[in-house]
């Protein structure tokens, strides 16, 4: 979809900050989904090739600034930091998960149930699993739509 990769890296482009970018590959991205027993929505499959481990610290302001209460991503995971953190945090029990990104805070953004899938999804909702507060939430409905809350601001 090439309205789906503009959209990536127009974010990309708007709220990374640091080195530059080093996507992923889909043989790491398949790596991530073997060791941790999931399939990856392509929506997220798509950004992580285009982008990778994107790191957004100035959402933070910009979030609290125009929407309060809406948590703010800060660092998108690599492929393998994403098994790392999934397993450290024990997220993979909770039902297929898998970690791609954190808040400032420390708190995960996270696919949920992506086990129970026999075809690959196109898109999933964003789950942040706050680690202050122990519950697991939406986030958003689809991971497109909280890619484009981000450039909505």
């Amino acid at each position: 979809m090439a309205d789906r990769t503009e959209q990536y890296r127009q974010f990309a482009e708007r709220f990374h900050a640091g080195k530059r970018l080093r996507p992923a590959t889909a043989a790491q991205l398949d790596e991530t989904e073997a060791a941790l027993g999931v399939l990856l929505p392509e929506s997220y499959r798509q950004f992580a090739e285009v982008c990778g481990a994107v790191f957004t610290p100035s959402l933070s302001d910009l979030v609290i600034g125009h929407r309060p209460g809406f948590s703010a991503v800060q660092q998108f995971l690599t492929p393998k930091q994403a098994v790392t953190e999934t397993r450290r945090w024990r997220l993979d029990p909770v039902g297929g998960c898998v970690a791609f990104a954190a808040d400032s805070s420390g708190s995960w953004f996270a696919f949920r149930q992506l086990s129970d899938a026999d075809s690959r999804p196109d898109d999933a909702p964003v789950w942040l699993f706050d680690l202050e507060v122990g519950e697991p939430e939406v986030e958003a409905d689809s991971f497109d739509g909280w890619i484009g809350r981000y450039l909505a601001l």
